[in-house]
């Protein structure tokens, strides 16, 4: 199948749209004025029409979009815009930075150039992907239904790998925060980490989950209480008759800025939310945004597992309170979880500060990124390639009961003990909770795919041994020896993972994926810890043979046979 091509793409609209937009907004009809109370008040959209008028710049806002390289292509049947600003830094890490609504890609234009080429060299550089969101901008209008967050999500996976990014990190603000996360549901392989400024978890009505509620949770669930009862009425209608509403906001530009500014707070520059709603009235999208709470209202695909990618947020005062406890059942790897006031606005209820972080507060949302990727950035690779076995080992069995090296456990126990192991030791440093059985007495019975089973265990670890310096002397550890240096600590992890990644290929017949390259680096790590636990983990020391590679020598020493068969 052939691929879409990847065209550049600059913003050129034509001077006959600027000059019927300044004739719509000259000859507008205004509302009875009312107080605030009643909604979004004349002084406040006159004020904004005005400058939209006589100060606003498009071709000022055009050319700063221009100045970065940007491309459409077509996904799903749709056509998507996106910028593509690469650091010049090898050592980047590929980032997608995924807007919300009312806003665009508009929201991340002040956080390009930190986050792409940062002052000092110590400091993470990425290489930035920023979308527009179906129906959005230049990503619209859509031509057919069902682009809420799931979809989305998928396009977003697949427009990485058209970049040809085997791995990246997914952040976002507002529906960015809902898609980022189910980015890395869709390929935990390829994201290394999410990054968001909401998480959006709320009571499920299990009474236990309200008991003993800090008052800031308690404060936090009273601010979303009254946004609720005071501002929602945008989302009823956007979730129920998006279309109905279309028709006012494809024909007035003071109708579409007096709908958008409901949700731009009062102290953000004139600038800015002009800049985000003329995108919508120059494009046409006015309409088809809106449509994005419709479809996630009317999905019937709703994931019934936690993510497991390693999750932060960086949560802002004045905007949406996320609960911890909440967000926990949702997301089972939050790593970062840090609260901000950025001080950029009145703080009142309607004002909503901090919700656009990164325009109001640059600076601290970059710091937030850039301290939460620097961490899962440092990789430990004899437990990446012990990981890469104990997958390579489980892909394609057949036989799940088959008798296997670990006396008398068969596959599924063993595969069992073996992801258990991994998620005890992220237990472990992290001070989360383990495994929820005991991986010491296996049940044999997966009531879940393979796949989902090991995943979340190994990100868990992951992620865990990513928060571990290499001069590390007291890594807790779940072995009888307890803290160890960081260099035993995660070999303990990886020799664990790889040795049954050998029990598990040679009981189903499959090629062993312990490399003797492995087995060298991990032969130390058994010599240091194995006597400890001989007749509990491991059997008595096999004598060993000429000719024994690495792996056999590895094996022996841990008890096993080599040419072990059924």
């Amino acid at each position: 199948m052939t691929v879409p091509a990847l065209r550049p793409f600059r913003a050129e609209v034509p001077q006959s749209a600027l000059e019927d937009l300044r004739a719509r907004l000259q000859r507008a009809l205004w509302p009875d004025d009312l107080p605030a109370e009643y909604g979004v008040t004349n002084e406040r959209v006159r004020a904004l029409a005005e400058y939209w008028l006589e100060k606003f710049d498009w071709r000022a806002f055009e050319a700063r979009l221009n100045a970065y390289p940007q491309f459409v292509t077509e996904i799903d049947g749709e056509t998507i815009h996106f910028l593509h600003v690469r650091s010049s830094r090898a050592d980047a890490t590929p980032l997608l930075l995924t807007h919300g609504w009312p806003g665009s890609v508009a929201e991340y234009l002040d956080v390009i150039g930190p986050l792409t080429e940062p002052e000092s060299p110590e400091a993470p550089a990425f290489h930035l992907v920023v979308p527009s969101l179906p129906g959005f901008g230049f990503s619209g209008p859509v031509k057919s239904a069902g682009w809420g967050t799931n979809r989305t999500a998928a396009a977003w996976a697949e427009l990485m790998e058209r970049l040809g990014y085997e791995s990246y990190g997914a952040a976002g603000n507002d529906a960015g925060s809902m898609i980022s996360p189910e980015i890395g549901r869709l390929a935990p392989e390829k994201v290394v980490g999410v990054h968001v400024t909401q998480l959006f978890s709320f009571p499920s009505g299990d009474p236990a989950e309200m008991a003993d509620l800090s008052e800031a949770d308690q404060a936090g669930l009273a601010h979303l209480q009254w946004f609720y009862e005071n501002m929602f009425s945008f989302n009823q209608l956007h979730s129920q008759q998006p279309h109905t509403l279309a028709f006012a906001l494809a024909d007035s530009p003071l109708g579409l800025l007096a709908w958008n500014a409901q949700l731009f707070g009062e102290h953000l520059d004139a600038d800015f939310v002009l800049a985000n709603v003329a995108l919508y009235w120059l494009t046409g999208t006015g309409g088809s945004s809106i449509r994005f709470y419709y479809e996630d209202a009317h999905t019937t695909s709703h994931p019934s597992e936690p993510t497991t990618v390693p999750t932060a947020l960086a949560m802002f005062k004045g905007d949406f309170q996320s609960i911890r406890r909440f967000a926990e059942r949702d997301h089972a790897n939050i790593v970062s979880w840090n609260a901000y006031d950025a001080g950029s606005g009145s703080g009142g209820p309607r004002d909503a500060a901090g919700h656009y972080a990164a325009h109001e507060a640059p600076e601290v949302l970059v710091a937030d990124i850039r301290r939460f990727f620097a961490g899962l950035s440092r990789t430990w690779p004899v437990l990446e390639q012990a990981h890469a076995a104990l997958r390579t080992a489980v892909a394609g069995i057949d036989d799940w009961s088959a008798p296997t090296p670990c006396a008398d456990w068969n596959v599924t126990q063993v595969f069992q003990h073996a992801a258990g192991d991994q998620l005890g030791y992220a237990a472990s440093i992290t001070g989360e909770p383990g495994p929820d059985f005991n991986p010491f007495a296996p049940s044999g019975t997966l009531a879940v795919p393979a796949s989902d089973f090991l995943e979340p265990k190994l990100a868990a670890a992951k992620a865990a041994f990513a928060t571990v310096t290499p001069d590390a002397t007291a890594v807790p550890t779940p072995l009888p020896q307890g803290a160890l240096p960081a260099q035993v600590a995660v070999g303990a992890a990886a020799l664990d993972a790889a040795v049954h990644a050998w029990d598990i290929a040679v009981a189903t017949g499959a090629r062993s994926p312990l490399t003797p390259a492995l087995a060298a680096a991990l032969l130390p790590v058994a010599q240091e810890l194995a006597e400890p636990l001989r007749g509990f983990a491991y059997a008595p020391a096999l004598p060993t043979a000429s000719g024994d590679d690495a792996v056999s020598t590895l094996l022996r020493y841990l008890g096993r046979d080599p040419h072990w068969t059924a």
